[in-house]
């Protein structure tokens, strides 16, 4: 083999390593998006579970946390722990969720993710819409 076989043969497999890589970057991108969309959706779910037993949604100023603990104005041994977890999870990014009660978009409550860049209202915010 000669010197320019060999860069050519070099050149097909970081061209083609190349474009994998861009074909698996948007990948992930669509994957954290979807991923993101199923959370919010879960999340809306258990808000709706605790608006059943309350009576009324967590305020703004409570968040998502109030999934996380029992009321004051609930007996605990009847409570049902809506969330399995300690605190709220966070997006696919590493950001909270957004939780706005009563909402502005949504007649009871938004919630949302800042998405990539972590930046309210940009173009890669991903809101929950009934």
């Amino acid at each position: 083999m000669t010197l320019i076989e060999v860069m050519l043969v070099l050149f097909i497999l970081m061209t083609l390593a190349g474009v994998g890589m861009v074909a698996i970057q948007s990948f992930r991108k669509q994957a954290n998006i979807n991923t993101a969309k199923m959370e919010l959706g879960e999340l809306a779910t258990l808000l709706d579970h605790y608006e059943n037993m309350i009576g009324f949604y967590p305020s703004s100023d409570e968040g998502l946390y109030a999934l996380c603990q029992c009321p004051a104005s609930v007996d605990e041994s009847s409570w049902i722990k809506i969330a399995k977890w300690n605190s709220p999870p966070n997006d696919p990014w590493g950001n909270q969720y957004n939780y706005q009660c009563p909402g502005s978009n949504n007649a009871d409550f938004d919630l949302w993710s800042n998405g990539l860049d972590g930046q309210a209202n940009t173009e890669d915010d991903v809101y929950y819409t009934r």
